[in-house]
């Protein structure tokens, strides 16, 4: 049969004028002589040319996947089609995203719930959820992220909620967590969330005091909230110590630097706690629908801050992807939902509030916009895309946003989504040669 390179396959030289073959499928590299280099570029575009390697060579190249017989490649995107919507259509795992409450405390200005008319889930909805999920027989794992609005204003529905979940419900909580604005998370939270623990708790600033306290006001009285979060994480991280902590900064380009100086400061104040700091990149779509940002940090800008921190330790994340496939997200797994107020039903967080995007509602059988669920569930999968099927990158890339590839498909959107380093090679090779080095 014949041979071919494979186009999962990336040539480059980094910077001590070594001689790489990288392979995405193989998520491995194989250091080469210039003479050799050369030669198996030519035989990218010359497959022919791949007869005259060695057989020992030729039975290394096969192991790494950088030579492939000629249909292994496509063989290989229908198995990994395959796998991700294997698990993709996976039942035994129920996702919830539960939205207590639209109502919140603070009026930051690049909400996308800002103008929302608030709600509260009622006992009649409450009664309505707990029937929609014990209708799950086939799962055996349930997770929960509390959401909001600010889902603590209504602590009472999230209490009411979890004990009807413990008392009548025989799946068990597997791990709950929740993204709250961190105002009221006073000692009644407190005291819930020590008797049904959290796995994780999300808390935003956006920037120190100054920036933070200007953006996130109280709504009605003007006042900052600085000061009352941080004490508010001081008793968390003491009281609820076993809870991971994790703190988004949100940053900008002009407020870069406050990522820095509160990591620092945080990371000593609770030195020792289960407590993450990691940057927020905010996400501000423009009146053309053509970016994600105006003064926010581009893709480019992301990927080199990101590679950085993971660099300088400042980050426990890996710098560069794991061959793990992409796991798809709330908006393409068949078993995740998002639960509104009124019991209405979501795909994708982006969508809470938007009465076109509900999918369905927690009390009735059939869907009601099914065509939007399809399109979630299988149309903006990568398999569609000419240019993820054409991308080297693709077996370690997590994809497209689900969300902004929808809205470029279907709503005039103009979107740059591709999230592949390739793009910027220069830091794609800085990536790839540390990657390297830390294998070795």
């Amino acid at each position: 049969m014949k041979n071919t390179i494979s186009r999962f396959v990336y040539f480059f030289i980094s910077s001590k004028k070594e001689h790489l073959v990288y392979c995405s499928r193989s998520n491995s590299f194989l250091k080469l002589s210039e003479v050799f280099f050369d030669f198996l570029k030519q035989c990218k575009e010359n497959s022919s040319l791949i007869s005259k390697i060695d057989e020992d060579l030729l039975s290394l190249l096969k192991k790494h996947k950088i030579v492939v017989s000629e249909n292994e490649d496509s063989d290989f995107l229908l198995e990994h089609e395959f796998a991700e919507n294997q698990s993709a259509y996976l039942y035994s795992s129920l996702g919830l995203v539960l939205v207590p409450t639209i109502a919140c405390n603070f009026d930051c200005p690049y909400c996308f719930e800002k103008g929302k008319k608030a709600s509260k889930m009622s006992d009649e909805v409450i009664e309505n959820l707990i029937r929609f999920i014990k209708k799950h027989q086939e799962t055996k794992k349930l997770f929960i992220t509390w959401y909001g609005g600010e889902p603590l204003l209504s602590v009472d529905v999230i209490e009411k909620i979890l004990k009807k979940i413990h008392s009548e419900i025989s799946l068990p909580l597997t791990g709950h967590s929740i993204v709250t604005n961190g105002y009221y998370f006073d000692s009644k939270a407190i005291d819930l969330f020590r008797k049904y623990p959290l796995k994780s708790i999300q808390i935003t600033l956006d920037g120190k005091k100054e920036r933070h306290d200007n953006i996130r006001k109280q709504k009605i009285t003007g006042e900052g909230s600085f000061d009352r979060l941080i004490a508010n994480m001081d008793r968390i991280v003491k009281e609820l110590p076993e809870t991971k902590l994790s703190i988004r900064i949100n940053i900008e380009k002009e407020n870069l630097q406050d990522y820095f100086d509160l990591q620092k400061e945080l990371s000593e104040r609770w030195k020792g706690y289960k407590v993450v700091i990691h940057p927020g990149l905010l996400r501000i779509d423009n009146d053309t629908n053509t970016a994600l940002a105006c003064e926010c940090i581009d893709r480019v800008e992301a990927h080199e801050l990101y590679f950085n921190l993971s660099k300088e330790k400042i980050l426990d994340e890996p710098v560069f992807p794991l061959l793990q496939g992409n796991r798809g997200c709330c908006a393409t797994v068949i078993n995740s939902y998002i639960i509104g107020t009124e019991g209405e039903i979501y795909k994708c967080w982006d969508d809470v509030t938007d009465s076109n995007k509900i999918i369905g509602y927690i009390d009735r059988e059939e869907l009601t916009n099914s065509s939007l669920f399809y399109k979630y569930m299988v149309g903006s999968k990568w398999y569609h895309n000419e240019e993820c099927m054409n991308c080297f990158f693709l077996p370690i890339c997590s994809g497209q946003c689900a969300h902004y590839r929808l809205k470029n498909m279907y709503e005039n959107g103009k979107y740059n989504l591709c999230q592949c380093v390739q793009k910027t090679p220069k830091l794609l090779n800085e990536t790839l040669e540390y990657w390297y080095d830390s294998q070795r």
